[in-house]
């Protein structure tokens, strides 16, 4: 018989091979294939075979991580590398406050888990809320509360008796779960007030058969499943034993950014009895605003980081290894760079510095920062020391005249510009413009402009940029701002100019920021002429080519906005515009100006 060898997944390539096929066989010599009942039944051959292979191949691509398509497929392929998929995130945020006593006070107070703050944010109120009883003394009728931290969302607690299945498992089925705040004890009895308190695991090397621990895999629909030790690599359960286990359910991302609290907590006196003694709360007041909320991690996100966190086999050597762990300990990163103490200037050997820059924010929190730079420890070499810096951002803002065919069109200008910033929007997306070791291509960035509507002629575009820096009130600081790109040099008008800023040398002017031949200066504005009014001639320096503003000789006793942010713009002498190291570039399109012009 002979071979016909199939190439072709299509239905009719597969019912031409089986005519092929059929014909060459001599029962089958004066058939008709086209016009007889053996049609029908070639249709249904071929279309078995269409239907064998589509599923087979699909089958055979969620085998493989880079193919897979199907969330529990992925993380399963994720769970092969060690590797476990990051849950929603609850924002975390850090609050003081004061709770004061008229009367007869406690000696201590304590706020009770699943409760703490309320915030208004967006127009809608979340709960804040503590995962853990928060105890301080009271001293002179006052119990002071310092960096207690809470987690946006609802507090879950649930209790459930081990059986005598040795794998038994416990799942959490509530959409939402922020897997790090998962707190389990585990008591000898339902009766029982003695417990342990077992931590999470990741890592099986640093487990022995007598370790407190668990371990967290997500299971079918994003629910998730905690399981334990087996007395080899961790403490294993025996039947009777009482799981308690606590977590928070949380919106995610949705509150990063509040930073404004109200108390509405539970309280507690040394007994465990609720205070009912009359009390107020004061001071309260956000050492760290909310940030950290991030939505669970998504399949391109798993592909991504998988294979990266496998490399870096829980040691952090390489640049690579860094930004595997980084992302692994905290998910909400937009984008993260590392470098080298060597390449730093000065130069600071046996540190490597890492920037992070948040999701929703400009810059880590210092309570993230330096629980982050904690955790690192657990990885880095014995000799290196990680640092975290700030990301040092530089914005830029465009300026654009838009020239349109009216023939070609009905939109309105206002129309013309809407589309152009949607264009703009998209386009930063995908460009890889906004990061660190970011680069801005003025030629590219302009034909967005022109393609996003066939009736737009050209546009005329200049580009400023602008560095945000916070004043060190009330102290004679020096600044130095770097751009890492040379400014324009023009001898008629000014090319740095700054918003308003109140000094202690002249406090009854708002005061603004220009340069003349290389010279900083602070000037007012005339109230009624609005002309310039020389205030100081001199107090920094400009360098045009390196690109660095040198702040000096007066002392800011306000800035700009209520953060006391000054804003600082120059103008660039290139047009194509990047940036390095800890430098971020950000392409600010809400303080950006689009203009279109119709033409007939």
């Amino acid at each position: 018989m002979p071979y016909t060898q199939v190439n072709n997944l299509d239905f009719a390539d597969i019912k031409t091979a089986l005519k092929e096929y059929m014909r060459d066989q001599t029962d089958f010599t004066d058939y008709d294939f086209e016009g007889s009942a053996i049609s029908n039944l070639l249709d249904v051959l071929a279309y078995n075979t269409y239907y064998t292979a589509f599923n087979t191949n699909m089958v055979v691509n969620e085998l493989f991580l880079d193919s897979a398509s199907l969330r529990d497929n992925v993380v399963s392929l994720a769970k092969q590398l060690g590797y476990s998929p990051k849950s929603v995130t609850a924002p975390k945020a850090a609050i003081d406050l004061d709770i004061s006593f008229g009367g007869t006070a406690p000696a201590a107070v304590t706020i009770k888990a699943g409760s703490g703050f309320v915030t208004n944010f967006d127009g809608s109120l979340y709960r804040f809320i503590l995962k853990e009883d928060n105890k301080v003394s009271v001293a002179n009728g006052v119990a002071s509360f310092t960096d207690i931290e809470v987690y946006e969302g609802s507090f879950i607690n649930t209790a459930t008796e081990v059986s005598s299945d040795s794998s038994q498992k416990f799942k959490i089925s509530n959409s939402g779960v922020d897997t790090n705040t998962i707190n389990i004890k585990v008591y000898e009895s339902s009766s029982s007030t003695v417990f342990t308190e077992f931590k999470s695991a990741s890592n099986i090397l640093d487990i022995s058969a007598d370790d407190s621990v668990y371990f967290i895999n997500e299971s079918e629909d994003e629910d998730y499943e905690v399981f334990f030790g087996d007395g080899i690599l961790g403490k294993a359960l025996v039947p009777g034993q009482v799981v308690q286990m606590s977590y928070i359910i949380t919106n995610g991302p949705t509150t990063n950014g509040a930073k404004t609290f109200t108390f509405n907590g539970l309280m507690e006196d040394e007994n465990g009895t609720s205070i009912t003694v009359p009390f107020s709360v004061s001071n309260i007041s956000t050492s760290s605003i909310a940030s950290g909320g991030a939505d669970i991690e998504s399949i391109d996100k798993i592909k991504y980081n998988a294979p990266k966190l496998y490399g870096s086999q829980n040691r952090a050597v390489t640049t690579n290894d860094y930004k595997a762990i980084v992302r692994n300990l905290y998910p909400a990163v937009s984008d993260i760079i590392v470098f080298g103490g060597e390449d730093q200037e000065p130069p600071a050997y046996g540190k490597v510095f890492l920037s992070v820059k948040p999701t929703e924010a400009a810059a880590l929190s210092a309570f993230t920062k330096n629980q982050l730079k904690n955790d690192l420890k657990k990885y880095s070499v014995a000799s290196i020391r990680p640092e975290i810096v700030d990301p040092s951002i530089l914005h830029l803002e465009l300026s654009s005249d838009i020239y349109y065919n009216g023939v070609k069109t009905n939109l309105l200008p206002t129309e013309i510009v809407s589309k152009v910033s949607t264009a703009v929007t998209d386009y930063l997306k995908t460009s890889g413009t906004e990061k660190f070791n970011g680069k801005f291509r003025y030629s590219k960035f302009i034909s967005v402009i022109d393609n996003a509507d066939r009736a737009i002629n050209s546009n005329d575009t200049d580009i400023t940029m602008r560095k945000d820096f916070i004043a060190q009130i009330n102290s004679s600081s020096y600044y130095e701002v770097c751009y890492q790109n040379p400014f324009k040099k023009d001898c008629d008008n000014p090319v740095v100019s700054s918003t308003g800023i109140t000094t202690f040398e002249f406090p009854n002017y708002t005061s603004y920021l220009e340069d003349r031949d290389g010279k900083l200066i602070l000037y007012r504005l005339d109230s009624i002429t609005n002309e310039k009014i020389l205030l100081d001639d001199s107090v920094g320096i400009v360098d045009y080519d390196k690109g660095e503003i040198m702040i000096t000789d007066f002392t800011i006793l306000k800035g700009t906005f209520s953060d006391n942010r000054i804003e600082l713009r120059v103008k660039p002498a290139n047009k194509d515009i990047e940036v390095k190291r800890e430098a971020y570039l950000d392409v600010d399109v809400s303080k950006s100006k689009f203009v279109a012009y119709k033409e007939e």
